[in-house]
């Protein structure tokens, strides 16, 4: 029998590979949802925009991160300067 792989262990694997460091980074999470990812660098990370358009996932990662700059919105929606973020993630999605 096949052993089947965590996608989410896959994408942490990924993401470490992509970026080794976080430390710094002006960060936005497109589809961030409750906030899964959000937490895994919220740490290291200089600033963090979340967007998600379902107030209620907004809501919980609110209130679980009240330091980060969480917005229900959808991406077309959302505006950033020129040079507004070092790093833009997407991931699971649609």
């Amino acid at each position: 029998m096949a052993v089947r792989e965590d996608p989410e262990q896959n994408e942490d694997r990924a993401l470490a590979r992509l970026i080794p460091s976080f430390t710094g980074l002006r960060i936005v999470e497109v589809g961030a949802g409750d906030g899964r990812i959000t937490r895994k660098f919220a740490a290291a990370a200089a600033s963090i925009i979340a967007i998600d358009p379902k107030p209620e996932e907004i809501e919980l990662l609110r209130a679980e991160m009240p330091g980060i700059d969480a917005r229900v919105m959808g991406i077309h929606d959302l505006y950033l300067p020129p040079r507004g973020a070092d790093v833009v993630m997407f991931s699971w999605s649609l």
